[in-house]
């Protein structure tokens, strides 16, 4: 029941890897039978029986979350820890309803460090922390770092006072 909700809730689909992060080629998803990749995703719904999957698709696929917000921006994230990169089935038959092998890269565990580094590249940001290891930069961490509410005071009362 849990995967079918999954691959309905329209918010999922904007969490899926995007061009120009991930290249248009680069298999995010190998079965014995098919390498699936940015440049073939409405296949890989159409395989995995979600009727409505390539719509939706359709609707965050071009949608931008690479472009600098034009607004003062300070980043804080993990790093260093091990996260889902891609995903293999090795066995056909299991494909898509069993958990496939995961391939693991870089990341806060949650998000691929590519995806966390966009704002190293906005001309806004006005800085970049980055948390290494799992007991502080794991995704879900950081907002629980002491170092990071500290830093969020400081910038808030700082942006007060320029008021």
């Amino acid at each position: 029941l849990h995967r079918d909700l999954a691959r309905k809730i329209m918010g999922n689909y904007f969490m899926l890897p995007r061009y120009p992060v991930w290249g248009k080629d680069e298999v995010l998803l190998r079965t014995p039978k098919t390498n699936y990749s940015l440049g073939n995703m409405e296949q890989l719904f159409v395989d995995m029986g979600v009727t409505d999957g390539p719509d939706k698709w359709a609707t965050v696929r071009d949608s931008s979350y690479t472009e600098d917000p034009g607004v003062k921006t300070y980043c804080f994230n993990g790093k260093d820890i091990p996260t889902s990169a891609s995903f293999r089935y090795k066995n056909q038959e299991d494909f898509p309803d069993q958990v496939p092998d995961t391939i693991f890269g870089d990341g806060d565990g949650t998000v691929p460090a590519r995806s966390l580094q966009m704002c190293h590249k906005w001309n806004s940001t006005v800085n970049v922390t980055e948390y290494s290891g799992s007991d502080t930069g794991e995704h879900e961490k950081v907002i629980q770092n002491q170092d990071f509410i500290k830093s969020v005071i400081q910038i808030i009362s700082e942006d007060n006072m320029n008021f």
